[in-house]
């Protein structure tokens, strides 16, 4: 058995939504909040797909690995999010109208708990104010 590389390892989703965008000449897009907010949330959805499968495939080894590829894989994801300001997007956006609320607050909420744990507050901070956004529209849902 070959050996997991963690720099690779997740490579075929580090291209992204963002790669293709640039392929195709629609970079402009990459400036639209809803498509940088849609990729954190997709790619939580797709590191949790990955790891998964790494996870029951090859154990030991991606064991060894894990945490090296959810650091890097994470930190690319706050990247779109860090793009981003939390009180411009509210207001011309509404966050959490026009996408699926819990999903959405499922994921920030799973990027700012990730960066809890290792001690990055500074990316906290930021991302807690998405959180905080997600939040106040599920109580005026409920409202």
């Amino acid at each position: 058995m070959h050996k997991l590389d963690p720099h690779t390892l997740f490579s075929i989703f580090e291209q992204g939504d963002e790669e293709i965008y640039k392929e195709h000449n629609v970079e402009d897009v990459l400036k639209n909040p809803y498509v940088l907010i849609g990729m954190v949330v997709t790619g939580i959805e797709n590191f949790y797909f990955m790891d998964k499968m790494y996870s029951l495939k090859h154990p030991k080894h991606y064991g060894r690995v894990r945490d090296t590829i959810k650091n890097k894989y994470y930190n690319k994801l706050y990247g779109y999010l860090a793009r981003l300001s939390p009180v411009e997007f509210d207001v011309i956006y509404k966050i959490g109208i026009d996408y699926e609320l819990d999903k959405s607050l499922k994921s920030i909420n799973d990027l700012l708990f990730y960066f809890q744990d290792i001690e990055e507050y500074e990316k906290c901070a930021h991302i807690k104010q998405f959180s905080d956004l997600l939040i106040d529209r599920k109580l005026e849902t409920l409202i």
